[in-house]
């Protein structure tokens, strides 16, 4: 019954909407063909409030609250005409999930003979692809671990890895821009290098200076920590038997047989001078043991088809997490994370662009538009979709992916994260100016957004992509410099402050919503598809 009423009640507020309108939004199309009706406020809140209603229990992957929510996009897909996305005909594509823990009596390490004490000298990661695992093999560092020649970052000159132990430091070198040293700095970017090269194990020597969470901070999560989800894809090669990390002193030991200075290495590492690859002389033994259990959950897919036979087998995948992390304090008075800015808000969006693109004149690329699981356990439902497209999602061009709005003040700019990579920037430009909007630099660079949303993944695969997030500016003085936002991240986010009970200012998710509809119109309409630019990191040619 409750379910009844609060669909009854999202009906309602449907009924009673406030437009959003740019200044310069057209009556009609060209040849007569009416445009489509406005993205509005009562459309944003309408949705809003039924995906962050009690009733859903945060969302949480592979729970009956998350199930729920993808019902209620799939029933918004089918209403607005989309085709089903998904490889068996429907709209819900499963994703390959599982619950993994590390199991401390199968976790060892030993140099030279001698063993060590897990949580202490080493952590073991649990492997999504071997249940039990072990090697045992020479150690050679390998400086940050990156193999990018044409970048000046060689980190395997001079040194063999075939069937050998990847010995790295975590992090990546000073002076790169902040998406780009995010990207490098992934463990999963990381390990990829390593087994390209041959190596079996990889390990990673967490210092202090280097990286946010140093092996300290880790050694206190893995104390207490829960099972991790993750999918094969998000996980490293499989070829990689076991991953492990360790702090400074186990380092040393390790450096001890070559007659290097682990104290030398990690004052040039900080210092951003050169540092040398060797081989260590020690011989490691390294072995985990993981259980593992599947999670039931899918990614919602529908297809909006282009209407030029010469540019429809191209797509614009469009994302927005539906998933947040569910009953989060089971103990406290409110016990739910709702999540209603992360990311109901953008997935608000993301289905009124949906609804208003279909309404309209059918763009010429077809366009993809997917709410995503398991965003909130590491990027996995993207991760999984990037590298594994459904027959639907014909030839992915451009992914624009909506993440949490943070629609609590009006908005002056818009962070572009990506936008400085392809000619999605222009087009992003343009359609924040129409909106009385503009775009802004990551006024947050050490927070490394650039790879905390389901964007990154298609960066991963070579799709240009972009990520809108709310600004720092803002004509309200109490909102300003960043203030709105940096409140919100200190207080209510991934809390159960994060709920309906916000002063959520529907009226700015209508206007974010609307950019970033006008973007994905004019990428799908362009006679020419996304392209890197060819000063960009991540341009492949």
């Amino acid at each position: 019954m409750r379910f009844i009423l609060t669909a009854a009640v999202s009906a309602l507020v449907l009924s009673a909407c406030v437009t959003y309108e740019p200044a310069d939004a057209p009556a009609a199309e060209a040849g007569g063909q009416t445009a489509a009706a406005p993205i509005t406020e009562g459309a944003i809140e309408a949705h809003i409030r039924f995906l962050a209603d009690d009733l859903m229990e945060g969302r949480d992957t592979g729970e009956r609250g998350f199930d729920i929510a993808a019902r209620y996009v799939e029933s918004h897909f089918r209403q607005y005409g989309l085709e089903p996305g998904a490889a068996d005909g429907g709209y819900h594509e499963p994703v390959p999930l599982y619950n993994i823990a590390a199991d401390p009596g199968r976790a060892a390490m030993s140099v030279d003979g001698e063993a060590l004490t897990a949580g202490e000298d080493f952590l073991v990661a649990p492997s999504a692809a071997h249940d039990d695992s072990a090697i045992e093999a020479e150690a050679v560092f390998v400086g940050f671990g990156l193999d990018l020649p044409a970048h000046g970052l060689d980190s395997y000159a001079g040194v063999d890895l075939d069937g050998k132990i990847a010995v790295m430091l975590a992090g990546a070198p000073e002076g790169l821009a902040s998406d780009v040293a995010a990207h490098l700095g992934s463990t999963r970017t990381k390990a990829g290098f390593a087994a390209e090269r041959g190596a079996r194990g990889v390990i990673v020597i967490a210092a202090e200076g280097l990286t946010r969470w140093d092996f300290g901070r880790m050694a206190q999560a893995a104390a207490g920590a829960r099972p991790s989800m993750t999918t094969p894809v998000a996980s490293g090669p499989d070829s990689i038997a076991v991953s492990a990390t360790i702090p400074g002193a186990t380092a040393e030991r390790l450096f001890t047989p070559s007659g290097r200075s682990y104290a030398d290495m990690l004052a040039a590492a900080t210092s951003g001078r050169e540092i040398e690859s060797f081989e260590t002389g020690a011989t490691v033994r390294l072995a985990q043991g993981t259980t593992r259990e599947p999670v039931a959950s899918a990614n919602v897919i529908g297809v909006l088809p282009g209407s030029d036979p010469d540019l429809a087998h191209e797509t614009v995948v469009v994302t927005a997490h539906l998933d947040h992390i569910g009953i989060c304090q089971p103990m406290a008075e409110d016990p739910i994370c709702n999540g209603a800015l992360d990311n109901a808000s953008g997935t608000a969006a993301m289905l009124e662009g949906a609804r208003a693109l279909a309404e309209g004149p059918r763009p010429r690329r077809s366009i993809v538009f997917i709410a995503l699981t398991a965003e909130e356990k590491g990027l996995l439902g993207s991760a999984h979709v990037a590298a594994n497209p459904t027959p639907a999602m014909g030839e992915m061009v451009a992914n624009i992916n909506l993440d949490m709005p943070v629609m609590l003040y009006e908005f002056n700019d818009l962070i572009g994260f990506g936008a400085e990579h392809s000619n999605l920037g222009p087009i992003a430009a343009a359609a924040a100016e129409a909106a009385g909007s503009a775009l802004s630099p990551d006024p947050i660079p050490d927070q490394s957004l650039f790879v905390r949303s389901d964007h990154y993944n298609f960066v991963r695969e070579g799709v240009p992509a972009l990520f809108l997030m709310t600004g720092f500016s803002s004509p309200d003085p109490e909102a300003d410099e960043g203030a709105a936002f940096l409140r919100f991240l200190g207080t209510d986010y991934h809390q159960p402050g994060d709920d309906l009970s916000q002063p959520l200012r529907f009226d700015q998710g209508a206007r974010f919503a609307t950019i970033n509809m006008e973007i994905i119109r004019a990428v799908a309409d362009s006679d020419t598809r996304p392209a890197w630019n060819a000063d960009s990191f991540f341009n492949a040619d």
